[in-house]
């Protein structure tokens, strides 16, 4: 499966061509395609883990919840594993794109609870579960998380004719779930 984003070019005379903004001016971006496993639990169109875990929630145009894993079994775990992915096509002219993270992981390993951002086939972030305790697997506390609120900004220094790929995927670990994923916000920056 491909994402082709084509855009008109808009050439005037005595002007630097440029990009022409479609009818939803604050998206400059496709339709996501949302996946995941177990269906129901995976990506959607409304924030969860900001809302539900002490915030930051994301509020206006184009957020995205990955994944969120609640632990609904014994010991908060959740088998199979939650995963979520968001892939997209962006303008094919835009200047950078901004990807708000509003997150969770927990701290008894790492490897857990991943979010990746990949662009046109590079990692330009990844967030996971990190150790604050010694590695003694599954020894208390396990109701602690460590959050995350930042924003990822890539520039883009090269036009693609079809668009920009993003990929925003990520996956819960199995056990001790305390409200862990992310949230998502996009902003696609275009010329002026």
């Amino acid at each position: 499966m491909s994402i082709i984003l084509l855009k008109p070019i808009l050439v005037e005379a005595g002007t630097d061509p440029r990009c022409v903004n479609d009818d939803e001016p604050y998206k400059n971006f496709t339709d996501p395609i949302l996946s995941g496993s177990p269906s129901g639990q995976s990506a959607s169109t409304t924030p969860k883990v900001g809302p539900s875990g002490g915030g930051p929630t994301l509020t206006g145009d184009n957020v995205f919840n990955v994944y969120q894993a609640i632990g609904t079994g014994p010991s908060f775990s959740n088998n199979p594993r939650i995963s979520g992915s968001i892939k997209f096509g962006v303008h094919p002219c835009a200047e950078k794109i901004d990807i708000e993270v509003v997150g969770q992981a927990d701290i008894y390993g790492s490897g857990f609870d991943t979010l990746d951002i990949t662009i046109d086939g590079t990692q330009v972030a990844f967030f996971q579960s990190i150790t604050t305790n010694p590695p003694t697997p599954f020894t208390p506390p396990l109701d602690q998380v460590t959050q995350y609120n930042q924003t990822v900004t890539k520039t883009f220094t090269t036009d693609i004719p079809c668009g920009h790929i993003v990929d925003i995927s990520g996956r819960s670990g199995s056990i001790a779930n305390n409200n862990v994923g992310y949230d998502v916000k996009i902003t696609v920056t275009l010329p002026n």
